[in-house]
Order: structure tokens, then sequence, then C-alpha cells
């Protein structure tokens, strides 16, 4: 297969030389360290996962990083807590130690699925843009190199890596590439493999049977789509179900029993134990349970990438954002500790808000960071996604009005006062502008890396049919306006398959929704507040009982019995105090709100970062505010028929 010598040096640097990942580069690092080649049976898989999702590492050095990293986590910190008296700490860091190890030694795999996850989001695109290019020439070769340079994710990669291939000979033909490829992606998407077997097979037949295969290529991979995202769904109500009711609600249920069994058994309940397990082990099984669900997600759509965007090109992850969300987390975390180590108190309502400072410090730069990062660029975000969405509706205006034989400058001047109400009217009036204005091109005017309407609207569908118009345009005038009209159809059908998607997983949704919203913090601070409510009556009845005993004994050995076996029938000194149950319960709503919030976005919107950071930062936020509003009004609410005595400490 020909290529440019420019094409050939990019392909080089893209497959053969590309940049290490971090985890690629630490993976070297340990094999050279720690040399442990694994088991067989584990080789075999890491092999597979490795080849499938393009790591450049080896079976051994993924295991051995493995070792390494659980190894240094057990040891290091078990040789510190042994030397400065924590023996606790010991365990602690064992438990930490196997939780790394399965994290690490499970990595290339958990990696390999998360690449087949984020290549489903463009294989609708991929179909598409093959499809596009295969009506401008019957070539598959300059078929699949147009999609490789369009599409931004995993499936690139694929495809660039079938160009290096062919041209380094490994196949004797793209046909005989491609049919690796879709052995490759046959076992997860057949749908997918059918729709690239149709496109590949149309490229020997005549224009109108090569037209109907491509049509049947879209249609296939789009309702494939719609049928498998449909039966993920209804697979997945139960499973929400047990784990709404499993991993959330009766795990904080359990916390309301916690001050009252802790009246009897004040040995077996301790702080630390507690916080491994509601704060570590609880949280982390809930994630690997979360994924497990995520990982068999058959498919989800691409979403607007605005990272190219002249605003935000340049931007600092590290700004003012990022300064800000630390320093509130420092500064409230921090004076909430401060009194809450000073204080030798078991219970008192100011040591529940110096707790609660600690948990709002926590939630508080989350969603100062999540927010201020996100919030104007989603407003981009949606702009450009709306554009996108309109895009088909201007292209059959457009395509309508070539098809009159009027010239492109004059058709789009048209079709503008029709779209006015649209937001895609703006992209078509700067192709316009840039025509007319700076004599431009067509080309030029859409995809000029300084002036074209592309940059302001950064679309990776928009921009692929622009490159593909800007092409066909060189055929003529009237075949443009065939393809505009046929690619029109085609969007147009993808974005109704994707809103029936969208509809289809908000009912699945909408029970988690609730869940992270409104059930967690409400249970969350309920449940703090009754433990605040048993303590405060505790530290009540035993000021009542020294008066008591005050009042019944009259000094000596008769007192202390008497003091004696009325400690006996209470002893709060060793029960949890409230500050720390609050923190160790608050620090849980947040975990759990976090996975929850990730999760619903990662099934409503797939892999895209920006509306998973928004959409963390508003749930936890709101979920933060219910939750301390719940349990400052139902403390505050019976306290007044608690007796005054100590209520506020």
């Amino acid at each position: 297969m020909p290529l440019t010598r420019e094409y050939e040096e990019f392909l080089r640097g893209e497959v053969v030389f590309r940049k290490l990942a971090f985890y690629e580069k630490i993976c070297h690092l340990a094999g050279r360290i720690l040399p442990i080649p694994p088991p067989k049976f584990i080789e075999k898989q890491y092999q597979e996962a490795i080849e499938f999702s393009h790591l450049k590492i080896t079976p051994k050095q993924a295991f051995s990083l493995a070792i390494l990293i659980s190894t240094l986590i057990l040891v290091i910190p078990s040789v510190i807590a042994i030397i400065l008296g924590f023996p606790d700490a010991v365990t602690l860091s064992i438990i930490l130690g196997f939780i790394a190890f399965f994290y690490m030694y499970d990595y290339p795999l958990h990696y390999s699925t998360l690449f087949k996850i984020r290549a489903t989001s463009e294989m609708v695109l991929s179909v598409l843009y093959i499809t596009i290019s295969m009506r401008i020439s019957p070539n598959i070769e300059n078929a699949i190199k147009f999609a490789a340079g369009n599409l931004k994710g995993p499936l690139a990669l694929d495809f660039k890596q079938l160009l290096w291939d062919v041209y380094t000979r490994r196949y004797d033909s793209m046909s005989a590439a491609l049919d690796n490829f879709i052995l490759k992606w046959k076992k997860d998407n057949d749908e997918f493999t059918q729709a690239i077997n149709l496109i590949k097979l149309s490229s020997y037949e005549s224009q109108e049977k090569l037209e109907r295969s491509l049509d049947e290529a879209v249609e296939v991979i789009l309702n494939g789509t719609k049928e498998r995202m449909e039966h993920f769904a209804q697979d997945l109500r139960t499973p929400v179900t047990v784990f709404n009711a499993l991993g959330i609600l009766l795990p904080i249920l359990a916390l309301v029993f916690l001050p009252i069994v802790g009246i009897f058994l004040q040995d077996a309940i301790k702080p630390f134990w507690l916080t491994i397990g509601y704060d570590i082990l609880l949280p982390f099984s809930v994630y690997i349970m979360m994924k497990s669900y995520m990982e068999k997600r058959p498919y989800s759509f691409h979403h607007p990438d605005i990272s190219s965007h002249p605003r935000f090109s340049r931007e600092n992850p590290y700004g003012k954002p990022f300064i800000l969300s630390i320093v509130t987390a420092v500064l409230l975390s921090s004076i909430g500790l401060f009194f809450m180590i000073q204080s030798t108190e078991i219970f008192s309502f100011s040591l529940l808000i110096y707790s609660m400072l600690v948990t709002w410090g926590i939630s508080g730069g989350i969603v100062i960071y999540t927010l201020m990062t996100t919030y104007k660029k989603l407003e981009l975000r949606n702009e450009v996604a709306q554009i996108e969405n309109e895009f088909a509706e201007g292209l059959f205006q457009l395509g309508t009005q070539l098809t009159r034989g009027i010239p492109l400058e004059r058709a789009i001047k048209d079709i503008t006062p029709r779209i006015k109400e649209l937001k895609i009217s703006k992209f078509f009036e700067t192709i316009l502008y840039n025509i007319e204005t700076f004599g431009m091109t067509l080309e030029q005017a859409v995809l000029d890396k300084r002036t074209g309407a592309i940059r302001y609207y950064p679309s990776q569908t928009i921009e692929a049919v622009m490159k593909a118009m800007v092409e066909i345009s060189k055929k003529g005038m009237g075949v443009v306006a065939n393809a505009m009209i046929t690619i029109s159809k085609y969007l147009k059908d993808m974005h109704k398959v994707q809103e029936d998607l969208k509809e289809t997983m908000g009912e699945t949704t909408s029970t988690m929704e609730i869940q992270a919203y409104l059930l967690a913090p409400l249970a969350s601070g309920i449940v703090v507040a009754l433990a605040a409510m048993v303590m405060q009556m505790l530290v009540n009845l035993r000021q009542s009982i020294e008066s008591l005993q005050s009042s019944l004994f009259s000094g000596g050995a008769v007192e202390a019995a008497g003091g004696g076996i009325l400690s006996s029938i209470i002893n709060i000194d060793q029960i949890i105090p409230t500050h720390y149950f609050q923190l160790i319960v608050g620090i849980y709503m947040i975990e759990m709100v976090s996975i929850l919030a990730i999760f619903l976005s990662a099934m409503n919107n797939g892999e895209e970062s920006l509306l998973r950071k928004f959409n963390l930062g508003k749930t936890l936020g709101m979920a933060t505010i219910i939750y301390s509003l719940t349990l400052l009004g139902v403390y505050m609410m019976f306290a007044s028929i608690i007796p005054a005595a100590g209520v506020f400490g």
C-alpha cells in the first residue's frame, strides 16, 4: 500500500515509537528491579490482554509490578508501625497490601476491558467514516486511513496498526488485515464486525450494490447498538436493586445499632476497625461490584472533545480551582481535627460541628475543583453537542440547495435564514464569512487551523464529514449534494438511536440517582443524629446517676461500692465518641455518593470525563447539603425533648 513519506513517519511515530504511558514505564522498571515470571495461566491471560490493547510491556513485567507494589505497601508501613508501637497499623498495611496486589494484578486485564469499552464509543462513528470515504472513492485502504485520521481513541490505534501492518507486509492486503481485525472484535461486537465485513466486500461490487451495502452496514451497526443496550438495561435492573439494598442501605442502617451495641460490647467495636470496614473495605467492594457491571456495558456513543478549543487548549490543571480546593479542604479539616484532638469530652454539640467541618472540607474540596473546572467547559460542550445534533438538518438543507445546481456560496446564503433558529447556523455563517472576506476555498474556510470554522466548533463528527465534503467537492457539486443528503440521513439515524438509548438507560438508572441524591445522605444524616441523641441521653443519664450517687451514699467504702455498681451498669467512656462516629459515616457517605455519581455518569454518558467530573461535583454537593441539614435538623428537633442538662455541651 503506497504511503506518503510524511504519513509513513506519522504511522511510525504512532505505532512503533509511541511514547510509553506511565504504567508502561513503571512496568519496565519493576521488570528490572524484581523480575518474577507469572504462572502459565496468568501469562496467557496477560499476553492476550496486552496484544489486544497494544500495551508495550511483557506479562513478566506486569506481574513483577504487582508483586513489587504490594510488597512495598505491605513491608514499609509495617516496619514503621512496629517501630512506633502501632500494632493495629500492621493489620491495616496487610489489608492495603492485598488490595494493592489485587488491583495491580488485575490492571492489564482491566485496561484491556477499558480499551474495549472506550472503543465501543467509536464503533458507530468508525463505520460512518469508512462508509463516507467509500462513497468518495471505493478504496478500502483510503477508507481505513480516513477513519484512523478522524478517530481519537482506541479504534484509531487499531486502524493505524492495520495500516502499518499492511505497509510492512505483515499482511498482503488491507482485505487480509481486516479479516484478522474482524476476528479480534467478533467475540465482543458481532454487529461491528458484520458492518466492517459488509464494507470490505462492497469494494468489489458495482456502484449501485456498493451503495446498498454501505447503507446496510450503517443500519446493522445502529440496530445492533440499540438492541444490545436494551438487553443491557434490562439485565441491569435486578443487580442495581441488589446493589442499592446490600451495598448502601443495609450498611447504613446497621450503623444505627452501633451506639447501643457499644454500651454492652465496648471492646468489640473500635473506631479503627469501624473505619477500616466502612471507609476502606466496603467502598472498595462496592467499587469492584459496580466496575464488574460496567465492564458488561456493550456500547456508548462518542462525546464532543473541546480540548482543542482556543479557550481551553492551554488551561493549567493546577490553577486557581486546584489551589482553592486544596486550601478549602486543608483549612476546614485542620480546624475540625485540631479541636477534636484537643478535646477529652465524650460528646458535645460543638465537637459534632467540628467533626462536620472535616466532612465539609473533604466534600467541599472535591466539589469546588470539579465544578470550577467544568462549568464553563460544560456550556461549550453542550453547545457543540447541540450543533452536532443540528448538523444533519443543516447538511440536508445545504444538499437540497446544491441539487438545484447553484454555487456553494449562494447555497449557504440561502439556507442561513431557514436555519437561523438553530445554533448550527453560526457554523455555516463562519464558513461564508471566511469565503467572502478572505477569499478562502471551502477547505480553508472550514479546516484552517487559525480561522477555520471547525476551530470554534470542535466536533469530531462535523470535522470528519466536512473533510469528506471537501474531497467530494472536487468531483462536482452534484456529487456533493447527493452525498450530503445521504450523510444527513446517517446522522439523523445515529442521533435517534442515541436518544432511544438514553431513554432506555434513564429508566434503569433513575433508582440510583434517587439513591445518590437523597436516600444515601438522608439515611446517613439520620443515623448520625440518632447516635448523637443516644450519646446525649447516656451523658445525661450518667450525670443523673452521679447526682443520685452523691445523695444516696455518704462517702467512704459505701460510696465507692455504690459508684462501682452504677458504673458497671453504664460505662460510656469506652463507647465511640459521636464526633468520631460522624467522621466515619461522613467519609463513608462521600465515598458512596462519589461511586454512585461516577458510575451513573458512565452508564448514561460512557467514558466522557467532563460530564463525569461535573456530575460528581453536583451530586456530591447536593448530597453533602442534604446530609448536613438532616443531621442537624433531626438532632435539633429531638434535642428539646431531652433534659436540658448538657444538650449543647
